[in-house]
């Protein structure tokens, strides 16, 4: 994780925004990871799985350059 990550911030429960290494940002993975996921909660607790918004970063500029190279 320390590899991809180097920020994530937390507001309570939630995650809400994520900042990859600059590694991570040159190898493409703010295209390649997803900002949407779904976890699975513990039987009992809400819903069997949940999605999850984590904005990344800088990816919709990275989304708009793979555009206009594309």
């Amino acid at each position: 994780m320390h590899a991809i990550y180097e920020r994530i911030v937390i507001a309570g429960p939630e995650i809400v925004g994520v900042r990859l290494t600059p590694s991570a940002y040159a190898h493409g993975f703010a295209l390649a990871l997803p900002e949407e996921v779904a976890m699975a909660r513990p039987t009992g607790v809400g819903r069997a799985l949940a999605t999850y918004e984590i904005p990344i970063e800088g990816r919709d500029e990275w989304l708009a350059a793979a555009r206009r190279l594309a």
